[in-house]
This record gives C-alpha cells, sequence and structure tokens, in this order.
C-alpha cells in the first residue's frame, strides 16, 4: 500500500478509534438488518457468502446515485468508466475483469441487470434509474446464477414497484452547477385491494464542463427523459403480477478526449505510418482543459430506449415458488463525437478532424427465465431454465480518421442466441445444528453467435471479402460452483468457495483482417477461490465483512490493434492469467447518532504472457491488467438526529483509487494518476408544515469538493498523428440544492 493510503487510511481509522467508547457504553445502537436478493430470494447480506456491497434508497439519495457513472468511486474493488468519449456507453470492471474494448460482438464481463433482466450489451446503459430502491453489487464469477457473462461479477438494479396499499407522491426538484436542472416525479395510484398502478417521469438537463466555442455541442451536456409505468395485479392469494414499460430518450454529447502529451517519440504498432507530419496540432495541457474551439462537429448523442418487463410469481403451497421473468427490450443510438477536437490533418483541401466517430448502433433482446425456488427442512434450491436472443447492427461508415470521409462500408451485423439450466441447493444439515452450509451449483450453457461484416475502410478486408465475411460458432460450458459457510455464532459467518465462470467467444466488430473476422476469439475462463467473514460485533454495533479471493483466468479476450489506425482492433487470447486481492468492510454504530465506514480493496493482477502473435505483428503485453486500481479505499461519517419535526442528516465521504493503467497491450498503454474524491451532503427530512399533507425535505449536496482533476479514460492510441497521450477528464466540482415532497 503506498504511504499516501495508508496515512489517509489511518485518519479514517483514528476518526473511529477515538468514538469506540461510546459505542461500548451507548444503548440500543444497533445496525440495520440489509436485505439482498443476490441469490434470488431475499436474505440477510450478513448471511450470503459473497462479497456484496448494497445500496439501498436512503443510501442512493445521501450519495446522490442514480446512473451507473454514480458507482466509480463508491465500491472498492468496482471500476467505472466511459467507453472513450461515448456518454451512454459504460464500462463495468469487477475485480480487474471488464470488457475494456465495448463491441456487440463480446459478452460484457461484469452482467448488469435492471429488476432481474439481464442487460445484453451496455451501449446505451448510460441511463438513469427511475425510482431505484437498492443497487446491489456482486464481486466475483457468478456463473451458476448469472450466466456467461458474469465473469468479473454482477451489477442488480432493484426497483420500487407498484403497490395496492396506498396512494403516494414523491416529487423531487434538483439545482445546481453547470445549469443542473432535475426533475424525478412518481404517482403510485391502488385501485381496489389488489391492483395498482405507478407512473414515473424523469428528465435531467445540465451544461457541458467543457465549453465549446467552436461547432457543435459544449462537451459532457446532459439532456435526459425517462418515463417508467408499473402494473401490479394480486390475482390470488398465492399469483401476483408485476408489468413495467420504460422509454428513456438521451441527448447527452460526450466527454472532451484532449491531448494531454504530444510530440513525443513514440513505437507504433506494426505497419502504421508516422502521420504527425500532416498534423495541424491544436491544444496540448496537463490540465483539464475548460474551453475549446473545436473545428468539427461534436454531438449529440440521440439514444432511445423502450423495453418491458413482465414478472409473475406463483406461491405453490408453503414450500415452493415459481417464477417467470419475461423482457423485450429495443435500444438505438447515435454517437457523434470527437477525438482531439482542435486538430487537424491536412489530407485533403481545408483539412479534416483526426477522428470523427458516428457511432449508429441498433440492438434489441428478448429474454425468458424460470426460477423453481424451494425451502424445506434443511434444504434451500433455486433451480430453473433460461432463453435469451438479440439482434444488433453498428455502423460506423460515417466516421471519418485522418481527415478522410467514411468508407462506402464499416457495418456489422449481429446475431445470438444463449439457452442454460442451472441448479443451486443449499444443504443445512440437523445433524450438524444447521451451523453448517453446504452448496453446490452448477449451470449448463449453449451459445450461438453469429455476425456479417463488411468493411471497405480496411483495403486488406475489402480485398479479401469484397462483399463481406461471416462468423458463426457455437459454444457450450458447465460451471459448477461449490461452497462451504459455517455459522460460528449466531452473529458470525465464515464461508469457502469454489466457483467458475466463462465467457463465450466470439469476433470484432473493428477487425480490418477478414480472416480473423471469420476465426473470432474462444470463450474465456475464470476459476476463482474465496475466503470470507461476515460478522457482527457489540450487539451489532459493529460489522465486518471480509473477503481473500485468488483467479485464474484462461483465454483473456485481449483487445489489440490490428489495423492502421486506433479502431481496427481484434481480440487475442492470453491464458495463465492470476488476480488475487481482498475486500474489507468495517461499519460502526460510534454513537447514538454517528456510524462510521470504512472500506479498502486490493487487487494484485498478473498478465499470463509477454506477447501476442497476431497476423499484422507481434504485439507485447503489460505484466498487469488495466483500470484494476491495486488499492481503493472508500470511508464516510453518516450523521442523524431527529428533531421535534423531522430529522437532519449529515454526511461526508472521501474515496481513493490507486494509479492504473488504460490497456495491456504496451503500444496502447498510458498511466492514469490516482484520485482522492471528497464529496458531502446535509440534508432535514421529515418536514410537517401543518395543514399541508405530506412531508417536505431539503438537501444540499457536492461531489468532487477539492475540484481534483482526474482522468477516467486514457490512450496512447493517436501517437501516429503526434498525440502521445489522449485523456479524458471526471467531473469538475459540483453541487446543488434537492427539494422533496412525499404524500
Amino acid at each position: 500500500m503506498s504511504s499516501r493510503v495508508f496515512k489517509q487510511s489511518v485518519m479514517v481509522a483514528a476518526i473511529a478509534a477515538y468514538s469506540f467508547p461510546m459505542v461500548v457504553s451507548a444503548q440500543g445502537m444497533a445496525l440495520e438488518e440489509v436485505i439482498v436478493t443476490a441469490e434470488k430470494r431475499a436474505q440477510s447480506l450478513q448471511d450470503v457468502p459473497i462479497s456484496i456491497v448494497a445500496l439501498n434508497a436512503e443510501a442512493l439519495a445521501a450519495q446522490g446515485i442514480d446512473e451507473l457513472d454514480d458507482l466509480a468511486t463508491s465500491i472498492p474493488n468496482l471500476y467505472v468508466n466511459n467507453f472513450n468519449n461515448d456518454p451512454v456507453a459504460v464500462r463495468l470492471f469487477i475485480r480487474g475483469i471488464g470488457q475494456n474494448d465495448l463491441q456487440l460482438t463480446q459478452d460484457p464481463s461484469v452482467a448488469l441487470y435492471l429488476d432481474g433482466v439481464y442487460i445484453g450489451t451496455t451501449f446505451g446503459a448510460g441511463f438513469e434509474g427511475v425510482d431505484l430502491e437498492r443497487i446491489e453489487v456482486l464481486r466475483g464469477p457468478q456463473g451458476t446464477l448469472y450466466g456467461r457473462n458474469a465473469t468479473g461479477g454482477a451489477v442488480n438494479l432493484i426497483t420500487r414497484r407498484a403497490s395496492p396499499d396506498q396512494f403516494e407522491f414523491h416529487q423531487t426538484l434538483t439545482a445546481g452547477n453547470l445549469d443542473l436542472f432535475k426533475s424525478r416525479t412518481f404517482i403510485n395510484v391502488p385501485i381496489g385491494d389488489s391492483f395498482a398502478a405507478k407512473v414515473g417521469y424523469i428528465m435531467t438537463d445540465r451544461d457541458g464542463y467543457v465549453e465549446n466555442t467552436g461547432v457543435g455541442e459544449d462537451f459532457g451536456t446532459e439532456d435526459r427523459e425517462s418515463a417508467v409505468v408499473d402494473l401490479h395485479w394480486d390475482a390470488t392469494d398465492t399469483l401476483v403480477f408485476d408489468y413495467r414499460y420504460e422509454t428513456a430518450e438521451i441527448a447527452d454529447s460526450g466527454r472532451m478526449e484532449q491531448s494531454i502529451i504530444a510530440g513525443q517519440e513514440q513505437e507504433l504498432p506494426p505497419g502504421v505510418p508516422n502521420l504527425s507530419f500532416l498534423t495541424t496540432p491544436g491544444t496540448v495541457s496537463e490540465d483539464r482543459q475548460d474551453k475549446v474551439n473545436s473545428l468539427w462537429q461534436n454531438g449529440p448523442t440521440d439514444l432511445q430506449i423502450d423495453a418491458h418487463t413482465l414478472h409473475a410469481d406463483w406461491e405453490i403451497g408453503d414450500v415452493f415458488t415459481l417464477r417467470s421473468i419475461t423482457a423485450q427490450r429495443d435500444m438505438d443510438s447515435f454517437v457523434h463525437a470527437i477525438v482531439l477536437p482542435d486538430w487537424q490533418m491536412n489530407l485533403i483541401p481545408g483539412g479534416g478532424s483526426v477522428s470523427t466517430m458516428i457511432n449508429d448502433v441498433e440492438f434489441e433482446q428478448l429474454s425468458q427465465e424460470i426460477q423453481f425456488l424451494g425451502s424445506w427442512d434443511s434444504v434451500e434450491l433455486v433451480t430453473g431454465f433460461y432463453y435469451y436472443e438479440d439482434e444488433g447492427t453498428h455502423d460506423s461508415s460515417a466516421s471519418s480518421t485522418l481527415g478522410l470521409p467514411g468508407p462506402e462500408y464499416d457495418i456489422t451485423f449481429t446475431d445470438n442466441t444463449s439457452m442454460a439450466a442451472f441448479a443451486q441447493a443449499t444443504w443445512s444439515p440437523a445433524a450438524l445444528d444447521q451451523r453448517w452450509h453446504f452448496t453446490l451449483g452448477g449451470r449448463y450453457s449453449q451459445d450461438e453467435r453469429k455476425a456479417f461484416r463488411r468493411n471497405t475502410r480496411s483495403a486488406d478486408f475489402a480485398a479479401s471479402a469484397p462483399e463481406g465475411a461471416y462468423y458463426d460458432e457455437d459454444f457450450s460450458n458447465f460451471n459448477p460452483s461449490f461452497t462451504v459457510a459455517w455459522d460460528i455464532s449466531d452473529d458470525a459467518n465464515l464461508y469457502g468457495k469454489v466457483v467458475s465462470g466463462y465467457k463465450s467467444g466470439g469476433t470484432s466488430t473493428r477487425s480490418a483482417n477478414a480472416d480473423l473476422f471469420r476465426g473470432g476469439f474462444e470463450e474465456e475462463d475464470v476459476l476463482s477461490y474465496e475466503l470470507g467473514l461476515k460478522a457482527d460485533f457489540l450487539d451489532s454495533r459493529l460489522r465486518f465483512n471480509g473477503a481473500l479471493f485468488y483467479m485464474d483466468i484462461d483465454g483473456s479476450q485481449t483487445s489489440i490493434q490490428t489495423g492502421t489506425t486506433a479502431g481496427e482492433r481484434d481480440f487475442l487470447p492470453v491464458d495463465g492469467n492470476v488476480i488475487q486481492g481482498l475486500e474489507v468492510e468495517l461499519t460502526a454504530a460510534l454513537t447514538q447518532n454517528l456510524v462510521g465506514s470504512l472500506n479498502y480493496g486490493y487487487l494484485d493482477t498478473e498478465v499470463g504472457e509477454d506477447f501476442v502473435d497476431s497476423p499484422v505483428g507481434t504485439f507485447y503485453l503489460a505484466d498487469r491488467y488495466s483500470y484494476a486500481p491495486e488499492n481503493s479505499v472508500s470511508a464516510s461519517l453518516d450523521y442523524r438526529r431527529d428533531l421535534d419535526n423531522g430529522s437532519l442528516h449529515g454526511r461526508i465521504a472521501y474515496s481513493y483509487q490507486d494509479e492504473t493503467i488504460s490497456s495491456v497491450n504496451l503500444l496502447d498503454l498510458t498511466d492514469q494518476d490516482d484520485r482522492s474524491l471528497w464529496d458531502a451532503s446535509f440534508s432535514w427530512s421529515g418536514i410537517s408544515l401543518g395543514d399541508v399533507a405530506g412531508e417536505a425535505s431539503v438537501m444540499v449536496w457536492g461531489k468532487n469538493l477539492t475540484d481534483e482533476e482526474y482522468i477516467i479514460v486514457s490512450a496512447a492510441s493517436w501517437g501516429f498523428v503526434g498525440s502521445n497521450y489522449t485523456g479524458t477528464f471526471g467531473d469538475p466540482r459540483t453541487y446543488g440544492v434537492t427539494l422533496t415532497w412525499d404524500y
């Protein structure tokens, strides 16, 4: 651990130690039980043998979390950033495993679920959550219950459903710097004793953090609208239906990719010429630019999402439950963004942009999951079947590279089908006083992946496949898991587990080589060993959760530049990779009103090979994984106090992530410095206004209070035009006030 991290961790620990005697002497200060559905059934977080972080609605509000990007600094060993400058394409990394190069033809490594429905691509995953009840982050492979797409872990977004219990109205208005304005409206209406309807609407409008005095939008703007309709029906005492429709429109603009370092000699990939002498450079700065004169059109994005979900739960006696989850989701995304906006190439009269990225992505998916849950005597059972299909199109034909107009064709079509059967049973034998729990699970998956690509951008691809190239491969895999857990006491649980995970093979939508496209890449396999302890002490006033893990990864699908530009890439396999580390979470009721938390994550990653060979040359690799900070820390102090009218809640939070790298390919690799962020909020909630029905709340909040300049995405891929290091910065200091009315 670096000395800086150590000192900051000691500072937070010292606060807890100073208040510790008050924990011992105070009465009635038990920490709340946290309920999660990580294993498809409601359980206490302390009983689930998974390294899991759960944030309820109150925590989400206090931390200002309403989209995936907001999780970027909250949870150790979780790393979140955008894909290049696409504002609605999100990359998730857990314990160093993630999808570095986002493509329709490659599965994500972290499974994203919304109300139990798998989101097939994180293109278009920058949507805001509508009425979130809870977010669960499951760290480590989840191959048995979550399938082929969860080698790193899973993120579950759970929303509040309609309820026939009572009428509810919720309105939130937020204003802040960068001319932020956000409105959230939810209305729940009971219709009789067994039916309810809920509607929700959210809109966000925010200026960009980099002013564009040239052509197009400012950089980093937000323009979003989402609406949801929930219907709930208690058909009988044992049969319940929930239907949900959600639609979203997003017109954000991308963050700015600026030049951090330029003009240095740099080794280039095989066959890539140095064209820097043809460049007219723009601004080069190691600081975050506040203003730029863009020479080329920037944004906005045009994203449309429409999704339908039907849940049915049937209780069969007192023992079994049959659950059905049917979902259909359509996503259309048009992204118009540029790299190095005030640079130009002089290859054609009037010049041209270094790179204008225009990605038109269409994606539709259909899924059906049947779960059968049972609980009797000393056995807990989850079993079921899963079917999934998707079709997609990724069209980059209108993109421009090196100042030249786009090709006639740069388009890929995909067609994928997946089927699986899974089962997991936990046995708690009475002979051992039901203090030992043995869990055996397994999942069998079959995947069929098809793709067609036509690419006239690459002369090599066009020459060997003038009418395009086909990819068609099938994959199958069995993922077993085994867990042993021991209740040391009523308040402490020790577990050990061996879990496998798999990610199916595929091909590359960016391939510049027809043979590489046809051949594609093979599956990726993960075998994980984990030892964990979850314990409450001092009458549940002190909570400790910790996990040690070790993972072997073979066939790691590594994105390598195999063409003459940064965007021409294929996935090449790397075997013998190792990731090991730990996670520690400490939460304490320091006084009757004060709760402190200190969470720490450590990662030690090792790339198993020094180089990979491809038809276009040999590529040398780094010795560690990208976007896998060695140390990450989050800490907070929460103060609550009841008043005669409402209650006060103050929160201050600190997060740290170690320096990391952007790629395992040495020719792409850039170093990203560590980051330290401070957030705070102060609220007065539950305010009664006399005869006026309902309650009001007001919260003042701030993020990145020290205005830290930190890079979230970087690359060395543009060295051939003279920019050795391009980087995208995270948000500057933001602050505002939120008013809420609940009835």
